[in-house]
């Protein structure tokens, strides 16, 4: 039995048109973020430390996070500037924030990291 050519082209072109389609689509998977804050409330001009832990969603850790956190008082326009973030290894990451006054305080925090899907907390709290 002969297979024609058109065949064998039709062949070659679908298994081209697979490979480029899956090279083509990037999919993110969906990720785990925990946060903890060390103190139960912060103290003014002082640091306030937040511990990350970044897993995936079978519980696998996420190194190499770019994690971004920001703060900001709800109750007038003040913005942290000093802000360290420091990753500790096996999807632990450490971020300090230093809350300038108190008051009430809202603490966003952004991770990304390669083939995951963004991830975004934000956390409310009572400097004193």
């Amino acid at each position: 039995m002969r297979v024609r050519p058109f065949f064998w082209f039709l062949l070659a072109f679908s298994c081209m048109g697979v490979l480029i389609f899956s090279a083509l689509l990037h999919t993110q998977a969906p990720a785990v973020m925990q946060v903890h804050l060390d103190q139960q409330h912060p103290v003014a001009n002082g640091f306030t430390t937040l511990e990350l832990h970044l897993t995936d969603s079978e519980g696998l850790p996420i190194e190499q996070a770019q994690v971004l956190p920001n703060a900001r008082m709800t109750n007038m326009s003040m913005v942290t500037n000093q802000i360290h973030v420091e990753s500790q290894g096996h999807g632990n990451y450490l971020a300090q924030l230093q809350l300038d006054m108190a008051g009430p305080w809202e603490i966003s925090i952004e991770a990304h990291a390669d083939g995951f899907e963004p991830i975004a907390k934000n956390l409310f709290v009572q400097v004193e």
